[in-house]
């Protein structure tokens, strides 16, 4: 029988054997992943602060919807602006097939109503978070360019022609308002507030108005009030007086209140169609294009966001703790005039004030303050519990307070949309009775801007390599307190 011999198999070296290897797959190059692209964006029918900033997004991304909620008529809601927003919209060259309208019982807390406006969106949009009216904002922030300013200004037709140039300088001459010069300051009224809108706290305050206008009277070759005229108690008359105390003291043709001019319609302002929006516009161009030096302020507000876009030289007032004051804090600029978001800045920056220069708004500072501090004090002593039983790390204990945090605001809500609504409006559009803020409390604060505000007004508004002059007047209007007790002694 013949055995099988073993067979002497031939050493094979390492190099041999990763030849006869499959070589390797090459390895798949992953790019950075495509950036969601939103195609629709919902905003409640109250929501016209973000009017403009969610126009100039929907001129600039042509593929993008908008689904806009309008009440039914169930509930009565002044607020309800649905079909002057989608009126703005459609005059921008938005087209119909984009704007969509969904009526609801009411705009704010109706779950069904919600639902009906996710619906309409997911037509738009199968997949993906549906974005709310804070995208405008955002867009803005990220994509803001020379380019896109020219495109709102051809949408917004705020490019004047020759015959236009023409009859707003008519109109302003009748006026008596200079149609050239070197320094313009264009101060912004607002009253929705009073009138029965949000943030009271916001509005104009016409001892605020008198002191500026006396500190750079000189600075200035016009200042012009424009915006709001008042609430309906007054009706713009305090701005005239202003208007007549510097001609009497100062100069006899340096201030000029146009507040609510659209409403003249006297044929030289039809001319050139100041009774519309886009109007009004090309008058704020005529300023930009024939002085050398333009400069807007005012508090807070869409009108505002409008002038910085169109490229314009704006700062806005907001007071330490206002509830929505970071929102715009998106466009501000921060390094090679940029935003945080990769945008070029509008100019749209901010005066933080240290109080609202109303006695109501200071009023309504104190209370959101005091709000703010309980949540604090209810949030730690929650967190104190915790600590307690299961001792935690700084940055653990930093997670809780973000867990914990919304449910203790939530506590807190309602009392604090008491302060940053209309409750306390001296003027409602609704039929809700009025609540006025007591006037004993109101007594407890001054009218006016606190020096140190003041003097963060003026290091905008003070011209560059300016010198202060000899004048022959008090340029310096302090603080005011109205003591109501005193008042109804001298009624007596």
């Amino acid at each position: 029988m013949i055995r099988n011999r073993k067979k002497n198999k031939e050493a094979v070296s390492n190099t041999d054997a990763a030849a006869r290897r499959p070589a390797p797959r090459p390895e798949r190059q992953r790019g950075p992943k495509p950036e969601f692209k939103p195609k629709v964006l919902i905003q409640p029918g109250y929501a016209t602060g973000d009017m403009f900033g969610i126009a100039a997004t929907l001129i600039d991304d042509e593929e993008l919807h908008v689904v806009i909620s309008k009440g039914d008529g169930t509930v009565k809601d002044h607020t309800d602006k649905a079909d002057s927003i989608k009126k703005f919209y459609r005059d921008s060259g938005i087209g119909e097939d984009r704007i969509h309208v969904v009526e609801v019982k009411q705009l704010r807390g109706d779950k069904a109503g919600k639902k009906k406006l996710e619906d309409e969106a997911r037509k738009y949009q199968r997949k993906g978070y549906i974005k709310g009216v804070n995208y405008g904002t955002d867009y803005i922030a990220r994509k803001y360019s020379p380019a896109l300013r020219a495109k709102l200004k051809e949408r917004w037709e705020v490019n004047i022609n020759t015959y236009e140039d023409d009859a707003i300088k008519k109109w302003l001459e009748q006026q008596g308002i200079p149609t050239s010069g070197n320094n313009l300051l264009i101060l912004w009224s607002r009253f929705s507030g009073k009138g029965g809108d949000i943030h009271i706290e916001h509005d104009t305050s016409y001892t605020g108005i008198r002191q500026i206008v006396y500190r750079v009277a000189e600075m200035y070759d016009a200042i012009i009030i424009t915006g709001d005229k008042g609430y309906v108690k007054e009706r713009g008359s305090k701005f005239d007086d202003i208007v007549n105390e510097v001609k009497r003291y100062i100069h006899p043709s340096k201030v000029f209140n146009i507040t609510e001019f659209w409403d003249d319609k006297t044929p030289s302002l039809l001319a050139w169609g100041g009774n519309t929006r886009f109007g009004q516009f090309k008058l704020y161009e005529y300023f930009e294009k024939n002085f050398t030096h333009v400069k807007h302020l005012g508090f807070r507000s869409g009108n505002l966001e409008v002038m910085a876009m169109l490229g314009y030289t704006v700062r806005y007032m907001e007071e330490e703790g206002s509830e929505s004051g970071g929102r715009m804090l998106a466009w501000k600029k921060e390094n090679e005039g940029k935003t945080k978001k990769g945008g070029d800045a509008t100019g749209y920056e901010r005066l933080l004030l240290s109080e609202p220069p109303t006695r109501s708004g200071k009023f309504l500072q104190e209370k959101i303050k005091d709000i703010n501090q309980r949540i604090e004090y209810e949030l730690g002593e929650e967190i104190n519990k915790i600590i307690m039983t299961t001792p935690k790390t700084e940055n653990e204990i930093k997670e809780l307070k973000q867990q914990l945090k919304p449910t203790i605001e939530a506590k807190f809500r309602g009392e604090k949309r008491d302060y940053t609504g209309a409750h306390f409006a001296p003027r409602r559009k609704d039929e809700k009775a009025l609540t006025p803020i007591p006037k004993e409390e109101k007594s407890r604060f001054n009218e006016g801007f606190n020096d140190k505000d003041m003097e963060l007004i003026l290091s905008f508004l003070k011209p560059e390599r300016w010198v202060d002059k000899e004048i022959t007047y008090n340029p310096i209007i302090p603080q005011k307190r109205k003591d109501y007790k005193k008042l109804l002694e001298i009624a007596d």
